[in-house]
């Protein structure tokens, strides 16, 4: 079943962000991290293609080197230094931010970033590494960490609505990309420069290769693109939810 739904003057557009691996380097942040410990992260690739539970450990030929010495308090140790980088040195790719202010300065725009970051406060850490890239952070109008053992896919559900006109996903992993398509949201950007590359996102993920970016530049100008083909003043079918 649709109905219509006139939605002048409303923010009628949901923008919906990923963080870490998608509008931040967070391998370089967390390969900063280690080197403080003299733990060793290896390279970019392989580190793309470990599980979530080793991404942190470092895998392959790095893996049983750091954990010998990877016990409870270096792993706080270890997060509190993960944290202090990232509010230190963290920026978002220099693309990103002229986007986010723009996006955040259309009255019928929703945007804001979800994130299952893994340092401390993660909501304040990512609000001060938009503030270190001079995004007008305290005007966006969402920034949601998602715990460890929360459910992505349930946040993403329970901010779609027929309250919107359209709902964009920007990301990079494949779980991400899943969750997104689960959830019903419009429009899909995956990004193959973070956490899952090209051939991960296609061959394990099934992501359609159209929906893949393969730089940060292409990724900022399909978003700005979809974003400003919706936002014409049109009364427009919605599926019920």
């Amino acid at each position: 079943m649709r109905k219509q739904i006139a939605l002048s003057g409303q923010k009628r557009i949901l923008t919906v962000l990923d963080f870490d691996g998608f509008l931040v380097d967070s391998y370089q942040l967390m390969k900063t991290t280690f080197i403080e410990f003299g733990l060793d992260l290896g390279d970019v690739e392989r580190f793309r293609h470990r599980r979530k539970f080793l991404k942190y450990m470092g895998g392959g030929k790095e893996f049983l080197g750091n954990l010998v010495s990877y016990t409870l308090p270096k792993k706080q140790k270890i997060r509190k230094k993960l944290t202090d980088i990232y509010m230190d040195e963290g920026k978002i790719y220099p693309q990103f931010t002229a986007l986010l202010n723009r996006l955040i300065e259309k009255p019928n725009c929703h945007v804001g970033i979800i994130s299952r970051n893994f340092t401390h406060n993660p909501g304040i850490t990512i609000r001060r590494v938009l503030r270190n890239s001079n995004v007008n952070e305290k005007d966006l109008d969402f920034v949601i960490p998602i715990p460890v053992g929360g459910k992505k896919h349930e946040v993403l559900e329970g901010m779609n609505s027929n309250r919107y006109q359209t709902t964009l996903f920007g990301a990079d992993e494949i779980g991400d990309y899943r969750a997104a398509s689960d959830t019903g949201y419009d429009n899909i950007i995956m990004a193959s420069y973070g956490f899952d590359n090209r051939e991960r996102l296609i061959k394990q993920g099934d992501v359609p290769p159209d929906l893949i970016s393969d730089s940060v530049e292409d990724v900022a100008d399909r978003i700005e693109s979809c974003i400003n083909d919706k936002l014409r003043p049109v009364s427009v079918q919605r599926r019920s939810r």
